[in-house]
């Protein structure tokens, strides 16, 4: 009974999830010249066309901006996932004096607030002049100190002898941790991949706060405004609809890829 009153809630629930998605699709294949009945929910399209997806990819720096986001988002999660790796090994398993205090230390800058450090990070860039480019979106906030206490309490599980028998073999730290450590790690790497992506992908306050500085790089998010060729009230509407559902898409690539390692409580294979 129990089981079945769960599958029931969940089931509710990713129907509320997914309903506003599904009507956005369903809106974004209407064809240009409908005029929607305000009293009418449309679970449908009417007269189904794929003109507003042309008109969408038509807009001014689409590719462009499709370009930078995808640069942005992979070399980003990239970057910071290799030092996510590298910071929580240390923490996690090796010993050295300072390593609380330090670990104190990471913890305290979760507390202070992005926006606090928009400012700093803004003045960094501009004093490395690297505002008009792209790395100037890639470089603050690489370092994710969340993601570096996620991944170091997932490997703070894998047990010490597993290593020390790697030691043992011949291996130095950089080998042990990614001939061993790493695969180890598989299922808590790919929900930070997962996580970090999606986050940067739909990134906006700083590509506008580096745009607004005279930066030219624009990202997908920043180009929304621009789903609105002026074709009418509700065309416009469409096109928009079309402009939102192809930024989506590449995150729901990514998360079929991952999906079958995300979260995943599989046991580690050597661990006893």
């Amino acid at each position: 009974m129990f089981q079945v009153i769960c599958i029931v809630v969940l089931s509710i629930i990713a129907f509320c999830q997914m309903l506003p998605f599904y009507l956005k699709l369903v809106d974004s294949l209407h064809s240009p010249d409908l005029i929607p009945d305000s009293d009418k929910l449309y679970l449908w399209p009417e007269g189904g066309t794929l003109q507003n997806y042309m008109m969408a990819l038509k807009v001014s720096g689409f590719w462009t901006a499709l370009g930078n986001t995808i640069f942005h988002s992979v070399v980003f999660t990239g970057i910071s996932l290799f030092i996510a790796i590298i910071m929580g090994y240390v923490l996690a398993k090796m010993r050295f004096r300072g390593k609380k205090f330090l670990s104190n230390i990471l913890l305290c800058t979760m507390m202070v607030p992005g926006e606090v450090l928009m400012i700093p990070n803004y003045i960094l860039v501009m004093n490395m002049g690297i505002n008009y480019s792209i790395w100037g979106l890639i470089l603050p906030g690489i370092v994710n100190v969340f993601g570096i206490f996620l991944v170091r309490q997932y490997m703070s599980n894998i047990p010490q002898s597993v290593l020390e028998s790697a030691e043992v073999d011949g291996c130095n730290e950089f080998r042990k941790i990614f001939n061993i450590v790493v695969p180890m790690s598989k299922p808590i790497l790919v929900t930070y991949i997962i996580l970090t992506f999606v986050s940067t992908w739909n990134e906006y306050l700083w590509p506008m706060v580096m745009q607004s500085s005279g930066s030219t790089v624009e990202t997908l998010q920043l180009i929304m405004y621009k789903f609105y060729p002026a074709l009418g009230n509700y065309a416009d509407g469409y096109v928009r609809s079309a402009g939102m559902i192809l930024i989506t898409i590449p995150i729901i690539i990514v998360y079929i890829i991952f999906q079958k390692y995300f979260l995943e409580q599989n046991n580690l294979s050597g661990m006893k």
